[in-house]
């Protein structure tokens, strides 16, 4: 596509406001005279804004949070080995 030329129109009124409107609605208009067309005014699609990489998590992000909430200095293979632990458990109560 051929490069635009651009032009201020911040001191012209009448075109500014025909230009926000297309901006604001996203709608194209022809600009026109009583015989004919004169130009087309568009809406410019705006730039996605480039994506930053994260590095750090937001420091309110809920699952991120419950990270490290049932550590405890506690053996974490209870499930694994809950018949050795009762046993232990039971011979120190009845020796």
């Amino acid at each position: 596509m051929k490069e635009l030329k651009p032009v201020n129109v911040t001191t012209t009124p009448e075109v500014l406001r025909l230009a926000q409107e297309v901006a604001r609605s996203g709608v194209p208009m022809m600009l026109k005279t009583d015989s004919e067309d004169l130009a087309a005014l568009s809406p410019v699609t705006p730039k996605a804004p480039a994506r930053r990489r994260r590095t750090d998590p937001p420091a309110r992000d809920s699952l991120l949070n419950i990270i490290g909430i049932g550590e405890s200095a506690e053996p974490t293979d209870i499930a694994k080995h809950k018949h050795d632990y009762l046993a232990e458990a039971y011979e120190r109560t009845n020796p």
